[in-house]
């Protein structure tokens, strides 16, 4: 695939505002479940907070992490300090075909768009992370995973994902960089053919995701096990 090609012919770009952790983690899931159309949705964080992947065991982790709300991710990866970072998601649902892009394929298209666009407003030298880059660890940004965006020695942006019956979604940072508001509707021109910007969520959506912060994301359960309340 192209980098010069869109992904998707019709993308919402919601210019979400400011939640808590959990909040944060519900509306992407409401979003997976409820929309018909790919999604890029930025948002940012009410206070500094972790956020740790899917797999990852909070007890192995607790003692090196900062005295912040934690949050357990629904996709994988590692651990990531959210704290002056600009967050972002890709959700795909089921029903389009680019949700059965493998997971290494989509990974690296994604940042392969996000470097090149990064470069061009002023980032130059970003590109994707190769085998030789890597480095093992559980915590995101020290830790260059393959197909992450690096700027000389500096990791600049990773993601998590996962993948299902659902769909799709993959849930990006991007740090060591500023990023200007006119960035996203950029890149997102960049990503589909027709871009749909949107503020404010569907009533359908914001309700599901009150339901998922209250009964998943926000609970030491979930937390500490990857239990929830959800029937």
């Amino acid at each position: 695939m192209s980098s010069d090609t869109p992904f998707f012919d019709r993308l919402i770009l919601h210019l979400d505002g400011t939640h808590a952790g959990a909040m944060n983690m519900a509306v992407d899931q409401a979003w997976l479940e409820q929309s018909e159309l790919p999604v890029l949705r930025v948002y940012t964080w009410d206070q500094p907070t972790v956020t740790i992947g899917y797999a990852q065991s909070l007890a192995k982790l607790q003692d090196a992490l900062p005295e912040w709300p934690v949050i357990r991710r629904w996709t994988g990866g590692g651990v990531v300090m959210h704290q002056g970072d600009f967050t972002y998601s890709v959700i795909v649902p089921a029903s389009h075909p680019w949700a059965e892009t493998p997971a290494v394929e989509s990974y690296r298209v994604i940042h392969g768009s996000l470097a090149e666009s990064l470069s061009a407003h002023g980032h130059m030298g970003c590109r994707l992370a190769l085998p030789e880059d890597l480095v093992d660890g559980p915590f995101c940004f020290v830790a260059p995973a393959l197909h992450d965006v690096i700027r000389g020695p500096v990791k600049v942006a990773g993601a998590g994902q996962r993948r299902g019956r659902l769909g799709f979604l993959h849930q990006g940072s991007v740090q060591q960089v500023r990023i200007a508001e006119e960035f996203w509707p950029q890149w997102a021109g960049k990503l589909a053919r027709e871009v749909q910007v949107v503020q404010e969520l569907p009533a359908k959506v914001m309700e599901r995701a009150v339901e998922l912060a209250e009964k998943r994301f926000s609970l030491p359960q979930w937390l500490a096990e990857r239990d929830d309340l959800l029937s």
